[in-house]
């Protein structure tokens, strides 16, 4: 159980920080949310480098049982790394490098863009964003506050709902900087609520060997090389 919940964490992970980093959602019918997300997508790309630290609750669709995670983000340019108590995951805009602390693993995957399934959308963050910007109606649904902060709060709604893993996501996005505050996503099988804090942004960015895992420092590491 513990590594099913687990697997669909790491799922919404990739998912959820793809959204962050690419920020490519368009809106359909509400041209105002759809300024507000351009906005956002274009002030976050003049980021050189950006670390979010988060908070994830998780509750299960079946028996409203609650699971919490905090962790945090680095991205840069297509690259990132997410880093939580239980693994640490390296995407180096080619691989992705799953590390496993506690067993001394990691798992080495590489996207392949010509997979359009959901669970691909859902672990791949190009792909799931070239495929987000005809997927989504969006819809601005109040300004208000959120953790002390201004904030627009935003509702976007899957266009092919049968065939996607969500019924909606709402985002609050906050007022003077433009920064992603909350995500609440309802999936199949729960809800996945996302606090943010506000964003660290680097002044130089982070070198490219950042968001790679180095296997010659970790020689005692059992690798899973799946990209062949």
């Amino acid at each position: 159980m513990m590594m099913e919940m687990s697997k669909k964490i790491l799922n919404f992970h990739l998912f959820l920080f793809s959204f962050l980093f690419l920020c490519n959602i368009y809106g359909q019918d509400d041209a105002r949310s759809q300024k507000i997300i351009d906005d956002m997508a274009a002030r976050f790309k003049t980021y050189s480098t950006v670390s979010v630290s988060f908070s994830l609750t998780v509750t299960q669709l079946q028996n409203q049982q609650e699971t919490g995670q905090e962790g945090k983000i680095w991205l840069k340019s297509n690259k990132y790394k997410l880093e939580v108590p239980e693994y640490v995951i390296y995407f180096d805009g080619s691989k992705i490098y799953q590390y496993l602390p506690d067993v001394k693993e990691v798992n080495i995957t590489k996207p392949d863009p010509d997979d359009d399934s959901e669970d691909f959308q859902l672990s791949n963050p190009q792909s799931f964003f070239n495929l987000s910007s005809k997927n989504f109606k969006s819809k601005l649904i109040k300004e208000g506050s959120q953790n002390n902060r201004k904030v627009y709060e935003i509702d976007l709604y899957p266009i092919h709902i049968k065939t996607s893993g969500y019924s909606r996501i709402k985002v609050m996005i906050e007022k003077s900087t433009l920064q992603l505050v909350y995500l609440r996503a309802v999936m199949t099988d729960g809800t996945y609520t996302l606090s943010f804090k506000p964003y660290e942004i680097h002044q130089t960015a982070l070198h490219d060997s950042f968001f790679t895992f180095n296997l010659l420092l970790h020689p005692d590491v059992e690798v899973n090389d799946l990209t062949f």
